[in-house]
């Protein structure tokens, strides 16, 4: 179990390095945990909020950057991310899906867990899911 849990702006630098000095603090901290054999939980919304600020006109990152760079901090120690297969899956189909990370992972989520969404957007099918489109009866 995870003895913490990660919040954006924790992710954020250690993704950006910036500022240094809270860079160089979250650096340390997570080294301090892989070494005492600790997990940093990370959970979905955390990294749908990171991927929103990274995209941002202050890190202008593309799509694939941001996943990519998610992706690569998420899949090492000390990290332990929450409902990891649909995360992962989520964060490799995001940069080309055309849609927005939150529904990219409800989309990856309900595969995994052989579950359907229930939605309006019928883009989801894009993704695999054919949404259950709500009717007036």
């Amino acid at each position: 179990m995870a003895a913490v849990i990660a919040d954006t702006n924790f992710l954020l630098r250690l993704l950006t390095k910036r500022p240094k000095p809270f860079y160089r603090a979250a650096r340390a901290f997570a080294q301090r945990a892989e070494e005492a054999g600790e997990r940093v939980e990370v959970h979905p919304v955390h990294v749908a909020e990171t991927i929103d600020v990274l995209e941002g006109r202050v890190y202008g990152l593309s799509a694939e950057e941001a996943a990519g760079e998610l992706l690569a901090l998420l899949s090492a120690r000390p990290f332990a991310p929450r409902e990891e297969e649909a995360l992962f899956a989520a964060l490799e189909a995001y940069p080309k899906s055309g849609l927005g990370f939150p529904d990219v992972f409800l989309a990856q989520l309900a595969r995994v867990k052989g579950k359907r969404v229930v939605s309006f957007d019928k883009k989801l099918a894009r993704l695999g899911v054919e949404p259950l489109v709500p009717e007036e009866t």
